[in-house]
């Protein structure tokens, strides 16, 4: 697989979280969707996420790990769940 192709499995990936979270809005009433489905701070680190979970196998892929298409589509879906996790606070030792 190509950097390309590994990132363009990655960019679907990201995407496909995104996509779910709006078909689970298909049912709400026009008034009654949540405000962040039109504020442009969600859309842009939306777009950061799905960017992130595009580079994500293209870096598996330059530090010489072989990975499918699949992977790379997973790769990109855990991405942002990786990042959340590493950037919560760790519990304080006394």
């Amino acid at each position: 697989m190509t950097l390309i192709e590994a990132g363009g499995y990655g960019l679907l990936g990201g995407i496909l979280p995104e996509m779910l979270a709006l078909y689970n809005l298909r049912h709400v009433e026009k008034g009654g969707k949540p405000q962040w489905v039109g504020s442009w701070f969600y859309w842009v680190v939306t777009a950061v996420m799905v960017v992130l979970g595009a580079g994500t196998p293209v870096l598996y892929q330059q530090v010489g790990v072989n990975i499918n298409e699949l992977m790379a589509i997973h790769l990109g879906m855990a991405t942002p769940i990786l990042i959340a996790t590493m950037t919560k606070e760790k519990p304080k030792l006394n």
